[in-house]
Parts: structure tokens; C-alpha cells; sequence
């Protein structure tokens, strides 16, 4: 997953249900991303992370995001 694409969902998300006080993901580069963190920081949302390898600490996310990219990545290509 590419961070330009976590940084529009981001965006979409914030515009649509407003700042969150905390915003948790895992250590993936996308999240971890200048382009990424600088939203969150810019909007002065608290940036928490996941313990490197960490996965079961974050299961609902993973889960969201593998749904995510399997209903707009390899069903949009037909794979």
C-alpha cells in the first residue's frame, strides 16, 4: 500500500468524521511516511504506533485495510 493512498484516505476521513485526539496505525512505511505523519501533526492529532511486528495489537486495522485493498486493488484490476 502506497502512503500517497493512505494520505487521501486519511484526508477523506478527517473532512468527513472530523480530528480523532489519537490516531493509532502499525510501523508500515506508508504510516510512518513524512506525507503521512505530517497531516496528523499539522492537524494536531497524537500519533501512536503499534509495537514493531506488533499485528495483534492492531487486528481491527489490519483487517479494515487488507478489506480495503482487496475490494479496491485486485477487484478493480480483476485479479
Amino acid at each position: 500500500m502506497e502512503a500517497d493512498f493512505c494520505v487521501e484516505a486519511l484526508e477523506e476521513a478527517l473532512a468527513r468524521y472530523g480530528n480523532p485526539e489519537i490516531f493509532n496505525t502499525d510501523q508500515g512505511s506508508q504510516f510512518t511516511s513524512m506525507a503521512f505523519t505530517s497531516v496528523l501533526l499539522r492537524e494536531k492529532i497524537a500519533i501512536s504506533m503499534d509495537g514493531r511486528g506488533a499485528w495483534r495489537g492492531n487486528v481491527i486495522v489490519e483487517r479494515l485495510w487488507r478489506s480495503v485493498k482487496y475490494e479496491e486493488v485486485y477487484l478493480a484490476i480483476g485479479m
